[in-house]
C-alpha cells in the first residue's frame, strides 16, 4: 500500500527508498511535496520529521508558487523560486546577493567568488551571488556544488551495472563532467575517461547509467547481434527502454537547465 502523509489540505507521498536519507521535496510548477525516506524509517519517525519542517517547506511552497504564477514555464533562470534537477530530484533555489566592493561589482570579475550550499532536507539550494538574477552567475554557482555530488556518484552507480552487463571489464578510472556536443557519454579507452555530458546532471541517476551503458555496448560487444544487443540492455536496467524516451524527449521536465 501507498503510504501517505497528510498536512495543510495536502495527501502527501511517502516514497520508499533504498537510501540513508529522509527528505522532501517539492514538484513544480504546484509545489506538490513528497517525501523520499529508508525502507527501514518508522512511520512515526516520518511524521516527526514532517513536523519539525512544516513552517520551513510552508515557506518554500509560497515561494514556488509565487515564482510559477508569473510563469508556468519551467525554464531554470537561477532566481529564487526556480527548481534545478540534481539526479531527478527537484532542489527549489533561492538567492541571495553578496556584498560587493567598488572594485569588483562586475560578474567577470567575482565570478569566482559566488558559491552555493545545499540544504538537504528540504530540497533547497541557496545560490549566493554578486549580482542576483544573473543567469551566468547562477548557472556557474550551481554547476560548481552538483558537479562534485554527481561525480561521486557517476562510478558506483556504472559500477553496478557493469558487474551485470560486462563484469571482466575495466571501468575508466577518472570521470570527467563538461558540456558534449550531440553526445551524452564518450568513452576514452586510451585516456582512460569517461567524459560525462553536464547535461546529464539534472536526469534520474538511471539515466547517466543508460548512456553509459550504450558505449560499453558499442565498445565490448560491437559485433553483436540486435537481440544479443537487447538482451545485454535488459541485463543492465530492465527498464532501457523508458530511460531512452526520456533522453530522447527534448521538452522533458529535466531539460529546461
Amino acid at each position: 500500500m501507498a503510504e501517505v502523509i497528510e498536512f495543510d489540505g495536502l495527501k502527501v507521498e511517502v516514497r520508499r527508498q533504498s537510501t540513508h536519507e529522509l527528505f522532501i521535496a517539492l514538484q513544480p510548477p504546484d509545489a506538490l511535496p513528497y517525501i523520499v525516506a529508508p525502507l527501514d524509517k518508522k512511520p512515526e519517525e516520518i511524521v516527526e520529521f514532517v513536523k519539525y519542517w512544516l513552517e520551513p517547506i510552508r515557506e518554500l511552497r509560497a515561494d514556488m508558487l509565487k515564482r510559477f504564477e508569473k510563469s508556468k514555464s519551467l525554464k531554470c533562470h537561477y532566481q529564487t523560486g526556480d527548481v534545478a534537477f540534481l539526479f531527478g530530484r527537484p532542489f527549489m533555489l533561492r538567492v541571495f546577493p553578496i556584498a560587493t566592493t567598488r572594485g569588483k561589482k562586475k560578474a567577470s570579475r567575482g565570478r569566482a567568488n559566488v558559491q552555493a550550499t545545499i540544504r538537504p532536507e528540504t530540497s533547497v539550494i541557496d545560490l549566493f551571488l554578486l549580482k542576483a538574477g544573473d543567469f551566468d552567475q547562477g548557472r556557474f554557482a550551481f554547476l560548481a556544488m552538483a558537479k562534485p555530488i554527481f561525480t561521486r556518484n557517476v562510478k558506483s552507480l556504472v559500477q553496478q551495472c557493469m558487474e551485470r552487463v560486462f563484469p571482466e571489464a575495466r571501468i575508466p578510472q577518472s570521470i570527467q563532467i563538461r558540456p558534449l556536443r550531440g553526445d551524452w557519454v564518450t568513452i576514452d579507452a586510451a585516456k582512460d575517461t569517461v567524459w560525462v555530458s553536464e547535461g546529464l546532471i539534472p536526469y534520474p541517476p538511471e539515466c547517466m547509467v543508460y548512456a553509459f551503458l550504450n558505449e560499453m555496448i558499442k565498445l565490448q560487444a560491437p559485433d553483436a547481434s540486435e537481440e544479443e544487443r537487447l538482451a545485454l540492455y535488459e541485463k543492465g536496467l530492465p527498464n532501457w527502454r523508458a530511460l531512452k524516451a526520456i533522453l530522447a524527449d527534448p521538452n522533458n521536465i529535466y531539460s529546461h537547465q
